[in-house]
């Protein structure tokens, strides 16, 4: 012991304590780790306390001790709690525990007091008494949102909220109560059923609905169920939308203002809601949500947008909406108008590419350093499908119905299908040009050189993307579109990326056609 006492430093009056815990001292390791923690002002309490931390693989106080008991508990392990034992320092830790946390048995166990932690914790955040003390919840709270602890606390939270019956328990609360809780992981599955309940019912408005989900992105389980409160904010923002929308027009152009102004949002939050409901993977939770947004969708908008729309385009003597760029002229009015200018320039031709779509790739444009963009409407040709639509925006003069029934499109009597033959075209637009047609995949895999000698070597660029007419015009996959304009918005920030770094500075991007889209099958009604 005098030995182990002048190595530690410590004086003779420390003796009982070495003695007490002979167990401890005859590892060298610990000792060398004890070492490390003494101060010389420590008590001899001190001094249990840095052994306590040392036994458990902990550097600090109690609270630091308990992490760490907690995280080998988490792990089926007990070699900490052994060592303790051993080191004839159980009773000591649990007259600390005691003392600092309320924690009182006549049999301790550790296990027993994490469960008491964690009723505790939660009766607290409740407002209601728990068996320990505020301090419990305080080293709790910071034990739960640790970095390095979040997978035991996981582990601990899902194997005791069955024991304390906590799903029964939330079903006799308001769920109003839990909103700053998130102790298990069935409170935000209560949170989760109890909105989309609310909702259905329209018991709750869309303002208190927001705040709610931006309040549960400080939930411990959000990562888990981000996609779902994604779901809830969009489907309110729909809804909300919906109930402040005046689907009227008293002419096309007033029509497609409209729309492009504030309308597409509608479109817009419904594809969100239905991506996210997906990408969950747990749409049974948002079942009753659902359906309330896909009827509201179908009959509230889409069909009574169309009744507006068709009334008045009914009384077109030809398709032109004042005041607004024509598909056919793109080639004339935009591409070239670069060209005039004596300025290279890159056309993105993503297929199926609507102007909702197209708001928010804007929006990630403009998030990127160093860029900006502007997003105009244009109206594609009619009918609006691939052929027509591709071959519209290409320099013409006419343009018809290849007379083979192939459902081609010619442009003064060339057939416009390929990239071959779109490429020829485009090159006769204006006299000296070097034109170049591309698919997106092939843009994408150039290496830098290569980029940078596609625009040295070229005066205009076509460049064929096509990712949501691929998924959606296919009975297979057309389920996977959300998805698919998603992935779109991110193939086009990367194309644009790879353009400008190739030193295109002037890029247009446009669609050939757009799309309608609901989640529900057509009923045999929606075809009469």
């Amino acid at each position: 012991a005098a030995i182990w006492l002048a190595e530690l430093g410590l004086p003779l009056q420390f003796e009982n304590v070495v003695r007490s815990h002979i167990e401890f001292f005859r590892a060298k390791t610990r000792v060398e780790a004890l070492k490390v923690q003494l101060q010389a002002s420590d008590t001899q309490t001190q001094m249990r306390m840095r052994m306590l931390a040392v036994c458990a693989g902990a550097e600090g106080g109690l609270d630091m001790v308990v992490e760490a008991l907690l995280g080998e508990l988490a792990s089926g392990k007990d070699d900490a709690l052994r060592l303790i034992e051993r080191s004839g320092l159980t009773d000591f830790l649990w007259g600390q525990i005691n003392a600092a946390y309320g924690y009182s048995s006549d049999e301790p166990d550790f296990e027993d007091f994490a469960i008491a932690l964690f009723r505790s914790a939660y009766a607290r955040a409740l407002g209601e008494e728990g068996s320990l003390n505020a301090e419990a919840l305080l080293v709790f709270r910071r034990w739960k949102n640790g970095r390095r602890s979040a997978d035991a606390f996981e582990t601990l939270s899902a194997r005791y909220q069955d024991l304390l019956k906590v799903a029964e328990d939330l079903s006799t609360r308001d769920f109003r109560s839990l909103m700053s809780i998130d102790h298990f992981e069935d409170i935000d599955r209560q949170i989760i059923r109890e909105i989309v309940r609310a909702m259905a019912a329209q018991s709750v408005s869309a303002p208190e609905v927001l705040h709610w989900v931006r309040e549960r992105r400080q939930s411990h389980w959000y990562p888990v169920y981000e996609d779902i409160y994604q779901a809830i904010g969009y489907a309110t923002e729909f809804q909300q939308a919906l109930a402040e929308v005046n689907l009227t027009m008293t002419s096309p152009s007033e029509g497609v203002q409209r729309y492009v102004s504030s309308w597409y949002r509608l479109d817009q939050h419904y594809r969100k809601f239905i991506y996210h409901m997906q990408k969950s993977g747990q749409a049974s939770l948002l079942a009753d949500l659902y359906a309330s947004v896909e009827n509201r969708y179908t009959n509230s908008f889409v069909l009574a947008l169309n009744d507006a729309w068709q009334d008045q385009i009914a009384g077109l003597d030809e398709w032109k909406i004042p005041g607004f760029a024509s598909q056919t002229d793109f080639y004339r009015d935009q591409a070239a108008e670069y060209r005039r200018k004596d300025q290279k320039v890159a056309v993105i031709i993503s297929d199926a590419f609507r102007f909702e779509v197209g708001e928010e790739c804007l929006r990630r444009i403009r998030a990127l350093d160093r860029f900006d963009a502007e997003l105009k409407p244009m109206i594609s040709a009619v009918p609006s499908y691939t052929q027509l639509g591709m071959a519209a925006l290409l320099p013409h003069g006419t343009l018809a119905l290849a007379e083979d029934g192939s459902g081609d499109v010619v442009s003064d009597g060339a057939n416009t299908k390929g990239l071959a033959a779109r490429e020829k075209i485009l090159a006769a637009g204006r006299e000296g040009d070097s034109a170049k047609a591309l698919k997106a995949e092939e843009v994408m895999n150039m290496r830098a050189d290569d980029g940078k000698a596609l625009f040295r070597d070229h005066h205009i660029l076509y460049v064929y993307h096509n990712r949501i007419d691929a998924i959606g015009d296919k009975l297979q996959t057309e389920e996977q579109l959300p998805e698919a304009a998603e992935d779109t918005i991110e193939d086009l920030t990367k194309l644009v990326r790879k353009l400008t770094s190739a030193n295109f500075s002037n890029i247009l991007i446009t669609a050939d056609h757009g799309f309608l889209y609901q989640h529900r099958a057509l009923d045999e009604s929606d075809f009469a």
